[in-house]
C-alpha cells in the first residue's frame, strides 16, 4: 500500500515524538497491568498465616454473624461475608476499622478485623492490617507509581487518561508509517550487527500482532479516566443539568424488624443468578432498613463481566421481593452488554485462566512494546565512530537523558515490583513487630525504583544496565528459594504456598533465567561496543 511521503514524515514524526513523552509512563502500567491478570492470586501469595482464618461451613454464617454482630456493635451497620471470593480471602467474615474514604490512592492502613468460628463454634477474631500486594500493583497499573488524589480519583489516573491520548496517536500514527512494508517486513526480525534493525523489527511484530488489544485498552482508559466529566456533559446536554443516574427509592420493608438471614439471602442469590458462583457480599447500612444495601459479587468464565474481577448486583438484604437481574449479562440489554463487553475487554474478566494468561502475555508484550520504542530513539540517534583514525565522537545530552532515564525508570520498575514481594515475604523475619505488609511493600517500591534512577544517572546507562538486569535475575531467584527455606526449615517464620500459587514461584524461575540471559548478552556488548557509544563502558582516549 503507498502512502503520500509527507504524510508519512508527519506520521513517523509524530509517532516518535509521541512514543518517546508517553512510552515510560505507559511500561510502568502495562507491565503491572499484566501481573493484576492475577492480582488476588500475588495477594494470597503474600498473606502471612496469621492472617488467614479457617473457613466455615454455610449453614455456620447465621451463628457467625450474630456473634459477631453481638460482640461487636459496629458490624451492626457494615462487614463482608465471604464465600469463594479470591479477594476476601482471609476470613468468612471481615469488616474494616478504617474511617470512610480511607483506603483510597495509595492509603496502606486498612485495618480490617477478621473473623471465623473455631471447631466447638466459639468466636475467634483477629485484628489484622491485611496484605494487599495486588491491590498495590493494581494502583501502579492504574496511576504508573504517581500519587496524589484529584477529586474521586488518584492524580495518576487522569495523568494516564492524558498518556492515553497520546498512545491513541501513537497507535494510528504506527500503523501508517508501517502500511507501506507491512506485508514484506512483518514477521521479519534481521539479526545482525544492526542493532536499530532488530529492535525496529520486533517493535513491529508485537505493534502490528497485538493492534486489537492495544486499541481496546487505550480507548477504555480514556473512558475510565474521563468518565465523570464525560456524564456531567451529557447531563447538561441530554437533561438539562439534572443527574443521569439517581439513586433508587427506598425498598419498602413491610416487617418494621425484619431479621438478617445471610444463608437465605445466599439461596435466593442462587436461584436468581445460577449462571454465577456467588463469591462475597458486602452489607452497608444494615441500621436503616429501607435504605439499606447489600454488593454481591459474582464470577462466571462463561460471562461478560463488568468489574475487574467480578460481576454485581445490588440488593436490600431485608427485601422479599425478588432480586433484580437486569444488570447481569444473560438479562443485559444491548446497550449494557456493549458497556461490559469493553470493561471486560479491559480487564480480561472473561474466560477464565486461558484468557488471564493471554492478557498476562499481552500486558509483559506491551511493556516491551514501549521499552523498544525507545531503544530505537535512542540507537537512531547515537553517534558512531566511521573513522577509526579520529577521536570518539561525544553523545548528545538528551540522548544520554533518555537512555539513562529509559533504562533506570523502566527496569527499576521491574526490580522494585520483585524486591517488594521478596521483602514482603521477610518482612515478619527480619522485623517481627511489623505492623503493615502494606507499608513495607510502597516504601520497598519507591526505595528501590528512585534507587535505579539515581544509580542509572550517576554511572551511566552502559554500566547500570547489567547490573540492573543481574541484580532482577537474583531478586527473582531469590523469590522461589525462600519458599524453599520456609519449606525446608518451618521454625523461620516464613510461609510457602501450594496449589496453584506454586505458579508464582515457578515464573519466578523462568524470567529470572532470562534475565540471567539479558544480563549476559549486555554484559558483552558494554564491553565491545564502540568507544565513545553509549552502550560502552570504555572511556576514550584523551
Amino acid at each position: 500500500m503507498k502512502v503520500r511521503t509527507d504524510i508519512l514524515k508527519l506520521a513517523k514524526e509524530m509517532h516518535t515524538w509521541v512514543g518517546i513523552s508517553a512510552g515510560i509512563l505507559l511500561f510502568i502500567c502495562f507491565f503491572a497491568g499484566g501481573l493484576t491478570m492475577f492480582q488476588h492470586d500475588l495477594s494470597q501469595w503474600a498473606t502471612p498465616p496469621q492472617q488467614k482464618l479457617s473457613a466455615i461451613q454455610t449453614n455456620q454464617y447465621n451463628q457467625l454473624v450474630e456473634q459477631v454482630q453481638q460482640k461487636y456493635p459496629e458490624t451492626q451497620k457494615s462487614f463482608t461475608v465471604n464465600f469463594a471470593s479470591k479477594e476476601l480471602h482471609n476470613a468468612p467474615i471481615q469488616w474494616s476499622t478504617s474511617k470512610a474514604g480511607e483506603g483510597r490512592g495509595f492509603n496502606a492502613s486498612q485495618n480490617t478485623m477478621l473473623a471465623t468460628l473455631d471447631e466447638d463454634g466459639q468466636l475467634e477474631v483477629k485484628k489484622e492490617n491485611v496484605s494487599k500486594l495486588g491491590w498495590l500493583i493494581e494502583q501502579l497499573h492504574e496511576t504508573a507509581g504517581i500519587p496524589g488524589l484529584l477529586g474521586h480519583h488518584t492524580l495518576g489516573v487522569y495523568v494516564m487518561g492524558i498518556i492515553a491520548f497520546l498512545y491513541f496517536l501513537a497507535i494510528f500514527s504506527g500503523l501508517v508509517v508501517l502500511l507501506p512494508t507491512l506485508i514484506k517486513d512483518y514477521f521479519a526480525i534481521r539479526k545482525g550487527k544492526n542493532k536499530k534493525r532488530f529492535w525496529l523489527d520486533t517493535h513491529n511484530v508485537i505493534g502490528i500482532t497485538s493492534l486489537p488489544f492495544h486499541i481496546i485498552i487505550c480507548v477504555s482508559v480514556i473512558v475510565f479516566a474521563f468518565h465523570d466529566l464525560m456524564y456531567d456533559a451529557l447531563g447538561q446536554l441530554v437533561s438539562k443539568g439534572k443527574p443521569l443516574f439517581e439513586r433508587p427509592a427506598p425498598t419498602q420493608i413491610a416487617d418494621p424488624q425484619p431479621k438478617l438471614d445471610v444463608e437465605k439471602i445466599l439461596y435466593r442469590l442462587q436461584q436468581s443468578a445460577p449462571e454465577y458462583e456467588i463469591m462475597s457480599v458486602s452489607f452497608n447500612q444494615l441500621d436503616k432498613r429501607e435504605k439499606a444495601s447489600a454488593r454481591v459479587a459474582l464470577y462466571s468464565a462463561d460471562q461478560m463481566l463488568r468489574g475487574d474481577n467480578f460481576d454485581f448486583m445490588l440488593i436490600n438484604p431485608y427485601q422479599e421481593q425478588p432480586y433484580k437481574v437486569a444488570t447481569l449479562n444473560p438479562h443485559a440489554t444491548v446497550a449494557d452488554k456493549v458497556i461490559k463487553s469493553m470493561f471486560s475487554l479491559h480487564f480480561g474478566s472473561f474466560g477464565g485462566d486461558f484468557t488471564r494468561w493471554m492478557y498476562f502475555v499481552l500486558g509483559i508484550g506491551g511493556a516491551f512494546l514501549f521499552y523498544s520504542g525507545n531503544i530505537l530513539w535512542i540507537e537512531s540517534r547515537i553517534k558512531r565512530q566511521k573513522n577509526p583514525n579520529l577521536p570518539a565522537p561525544a553523545q548528545r545530552k538528551d540522548v544520554r537523558f533518555v537512555t539513562n532515564l529509559t533504562i533506570g525508570a523502566c527496569l527499576g520498575t521491574i526490580l522494585a515490583v520483585c524486591v517488594s514481594m521478596l521483602l514482603g515475604r521477610w518482612g515478619y523475619v527480619i522485623y517481627p513487630e511489623l505492623a503493615s505488609l502494606n507499608h513495607l511493600f510502597i516504601y520497598t517500591y519507591y526505595a528501590a525504583f528512585i534507587l535505579s534512577l539515581l544509580y542509572t544517572f550517576g554511572f551511566g546507562a552502559a554500566r547500570a544496565l547489567p547490573h540492573l538486569l543481574l541484580a532482577i535475575a537474583i531478586v527473582l531467584f531469590a523469590i522461589p528459594f525462600t519458599s524453599l527455606i520456609a519449606y525446608l526449615v518451618p521454625d523461620v517464620g516464613l510461609w510457602y504456598s501450594m496449589g496453584r500459587l506454586l505458579i508464582i514461584d515457578l515464573v519466578a524461575i523462568l524470567f529470572a533465567l532470562a534475565f540471567l540471559r539479558f544480563y549476559q548478552q549486555a554484559r558483552l556488548r558494554s564491553q565491545i561496543a564502540e568507544v565513545g557509544s553509549i552502550w560502552s563502558i570504555a572511556k576514550a582516549p584523551k
